[in-house]
């Protein structure tokens, strides 16, 4: 069975955990906590050399890791639920979609570089939130405008059925609320986001719902 080392604050395995439910591919969640003690964040090392969330263990000699790497290993793999397109075109459009949240959002909003800014820049809260806030934005406002310029309303971001568009828009739509942030401007994000979390891939992925966070929470 697969093993997925997963954090329920970790963006990248928010995405990852929704793709594994929807594919219906069972794996063990191995919760490795990134605010845990030191001893067992420099024992995932061997694991995964940057120390970084998630990793997912095929068997002893194929581990890996980057979201953006265990997404397509999944479609690859396991293609009979697809959450890319058959078609060329609409397939690059979902990737580029997908990439705005996976390469231009999260590495700039994620716990290490806030903690960076806060400790090694000393970047107050206040500050460390509008840049948070920018960026997020940053993000939103062309994923809006690209749906709305969609000839007519669908119900996923690119057709009728979940693909990894909507799969890597769901963790920062989720992030973003759950911190705040305004979303009055992106209707259709907002549409999209409350259509994805009536499934339950979707649902079982949520950070509220994972072992390690009910564990803090007793």
């Amino acid at each position: 069975m697969l093993q997925l080392h997963t954090y329920y604050r970790s963006v990248s395995a928010h995405r990852v955990r929704i793709a594994l439910n929807f594919k219906g591919v069972p794996y063990e969640a191995i919760y490795t906590d990134l605010d845990g003690n030191m001893g067992d964040r420099l024992a995932y090392f061997h694991t995964n050399p940057q120390g970084l969330i998630p990793a997912l263990v095929v068997r002893d000699d194929l581990v890996i890791t980057q979201s953006s790497a265990i997404l397509e290993y999944l479609e690859e793999r396991y293609p009979e639920r697809a959450i890319l397109p058959d078609d060329l075109e609409r397939r690059a459009r979902v990737r580029s979609f997908a990439q705005i949240a996976i390469a231009d959002t999260h590495p700039l909003n994620n716990l290490r570089v806030l903690r960076y800014l806060r400790d090694r820049v000393g970047m107050e809260l206040q500050a460390r939130r509008d840049w948070f806030d920018y960026w997020m934005h940053k993000a939103f406002t062309p994923m809006e405008s690209i749906l709305e310029q969609q000839p007519e309303k669908q119900r996923y971001c690119f057709g009728e059925t979940v693909s990894l568009a909507d799969i890597c828009l769901v963790p920062q739509v989720y992030l973003a609320e759950h911190t705040g942030l305004d979303m009055s401007e992106y209707p259709n994000l907002r549409r999209i986001y409350r259509t994805c979390m009536t499934l339950a891939a979707f649902q079982s992925a949520a950070p509220e719902t994972q072992t390690d966070l009910l564990r803090k929470t007793r």
